[in-house]
């Protein structure tokens, strides 16, 4: 079911038709996290979607009135199946705007795939996700689009920023079993024991643990000079401070999926110094976001004034479909020739996708969490960010 807290939100584009003639219905929904653990990281992605809508120009040839449609996926791969099934059986939907996660965006995406429906995801990194459609076992049209750089990219980027900026030599390598912890565990490990380096110790913990006190004991023992965890806030915020706890000074490292304000909250004083590594650039680091940043605020003042970690890729996702729907009606031209042959002019820069689905210009940032004044900033920034070197040049 559409989740009813958002329903009251939905916006509507109303367009005023020429003559008589009713405008037809077009929805994008909303598939992410409405209730459970990642509720924030899902709220700030409708947000930032709506923010979209509102700001979209009328579609009037032919006379269209667009609405979003928002989706609880509870952050479960068998939730999302049930609402990817939902979704499809609606003729209306002609876009989707998600999952947050990979294990729910890869359940959710071949039920998409058969329907023909284009989904764009603002947070979901595991390689697979894009590289399926290229198999000859995809045999339906490539309907996913990602805009943040996949795992691989990720995660080998923060071992080459661990090894060779950081001088760190040896890891423990903890996950949470998801698509998106292990995925990012793994190309880490890959990349780091490729430079050089040793990963000394390597676990899964269970997600929605909160005693993580024999995992940092045992990790102790090996005196890794740091510890990478591939998952969320939530373990992420316990872990480092239970390491902290136990005495253990390794250096902290984590991906995108950590990096919330939540965090601060959880892990208090022991974040502080905690590397985040963040696909793209973030808003907050982004001159080109300034009108983005400043239009959240106007929107939603108070305690969610500020975008998250993934509001402005989902800002930037519906803007695509939105413009694509445009010229796709306008044109009379499938949506999903259409997206796949755009070039949108973003805050982040143009977006063009390759033959996966994936954009072509990659960028990883590291950020650092400052306690003190509950903030991710950049850190030395000649060695902040990278571009993928061969992310223009995807062979099809």
């Amino acid at each position: 079911m559409p989740d009813t807290r958002w329903l009251a939100l939905a916006l509507t584009l109303s367009i005023a038709a020429c003559g008589p003639k009713e405008p037809t219905t077009a929805r994008i929904a909303v598939a992410v996290p409405l209730s459970g653990p990642l509720a924030s990281d899902g709220e700030g992605i409708v947000r930032a979607v709506l923010l979209a809508a509102a700001e979209a120009k009328p579609i009037e040839f032919p006379p269209t009135q667009v609405e979003v449609q928002t989706f609880d996926d509870k952050a479960l791969p068998e939730e999302a199946l049930r609402v990817a099934e939902q979704i499809a059986s609606d003729p209306a939907v002609r876009a989707v705007v998600g999952h947050l996660t990979s294990g729910c965006s890869l359940a959710a995406s071949r039920v998409y795939a058969k329907a023909g429906i284009p989904m764009i995801t603002p947070s979901a990194t595991n390689p697979e996700l894009t590289n399926q459609q290229t198999r000859s076992d995809w045999s339906w049209p490539r309907v996913v689009f990602r805009l943040p750089p996949a795992d691989d990219i990720q995660g080998a980027f923060t071992a080459e920023f661990a090894y060779d900026r950081l001088n760190l030599r040896s890891f423990a390598v903890l996950h949470d079993g998801t698509p998106y912890g292990v995925g990012l565990a793994d190309e880490f490990a890959a990349k780091f024991t490729q430079k050089g380096g040793r990963v000394v110790a390597s676990e899964a913990v269970a997600k929605g643990a909160t005693d993580f006190g024999a995992v940092v004991e045992w990790i102790s023992r090996f005196k890794p000079d740091g510890i990478f965890y591939g998952g969320d806030y939530n373990e992420a915020g316990r872990i480092v401070k239970q390491a902290r706890e136990v005495g253990l000074k390794a250096a902290f490292m984590t991906g995108d999926g950590s990096k919330a304000p939540e965090i601060f909250q959880i892990a208090g004083p022991s974040v502080h110094g905690a590397y985040f590594t963040v696909g793209g650039i973030p808003v907050e680091h982004l001159p080109s976001a300034a009108d983005f940043v400043e239009h959240y605020a106007a929107r939603y003042p108070g305690k969610d004034s500020h975008p998250r970690t993934f509001d402005h890729y989902a800002y930037e996702a519906a803007r695509i479909i939105l413009d694509a729907l445009r010229v796709s009606l306008e044109r009379r031209k499938p949506l999903l020739e259409v997206l796949r042959d755009i070039r949108h002019e973003s805050m982040i820069g143009a977006i063009v996708f390759d033959h996966k689905g994936d954009m072509t210009k990659r960028i990883i940032t590291i950020t650092r969490a400052d306690f003190n004044q509950r903030k991710f900033k950049s850190t030395d920034p000649a060695a902040a960010s990278w571009e993928a070197a061969s992310a223009g040049s995807a062979s099809p």
